[in-house]
C-alpha cells in the first residue's frame, strides 16, 4: 500500500478512535476515501490479511473467500475460517474504513495508527462493499 494512502488511512482512523466527529458533510453523499463508516453490507466473502513481526522484517498473507456476516459495523465479532489447513478464529472489529469501494476491516488487537506508515497491518478486505446510512 502506498505511503500516501497509509498515512490518510492512519489519519481516518486516529480520528475514529479518538472520538473526533466525522469529516465535514461533503455535497456527495458517497463517504470520503479512508473514512470511517459505521454499518457496511458485503456479498458475505472477504480477504484475510494477516501480518507478522519477524524483527528485522515484515510479512504478510493473504487468505481468499473468507466468509463475513452480511452486515458489519464497528463493534461487531464473528469467528473467520481461513487457509488450506483451516484455522478459526474470533474477528473483533476496531474500526470499518472506506478505501476504493471496499471496506478495511480493523481488528481490535490492532494499534494502527500507531504503528509506522510502512508496518503492515492486519486486516479483512470487503471488496465489494456498501454503505448503509
Amino acid at each position: 500500500m502506498a505511503a500516501p494512502r497509509m498515512a490518510a488511512l492512519a489519519a481516518a482512523l486516529a480520528a475514529t478512535l479518538a472520538g473526533a466527529p466525522a469529516q465535514a458533510a461533503q455535497a456527495s453523499p458517497a463517504p470520503a476515501v479512508g473514512q470511517s463508516v459505521s454499518l457496511v453490507t458485503t456479498s458475505g466473502a472477504a480477504t484475510f490479511k494477516l501480518c507478522r513481526n519477524w524483527v528485522f522484517t515484515h510479512t504478510c498473507r493473504e487468505y481468499g473467500n473468507v466468509a463475513v456476516p452480511a452486515r458489519i459495523a464497528a463493534g461487531d465479532s464473528f469467528e473467520i475460517t481461513f487457509g488450506s489447513n483451516p484455522k478459526t478464529m474470533w474477528f473483533r472489529v476496531k474500526a470499518v474504513l472506506l478505501q476504493d469501494g471496499r471496506c478495511l476491516l480493523i481488528p481490535k488487537h490492532e494499534d494502527m495508527p500507531a504503528k509506522g506508515e510502512d508496518e503492515p497491518v492486519d486486516m479483512l478486505i470487503v471488496d465489494p462493499c456498501r454503505v448503509l446510512r
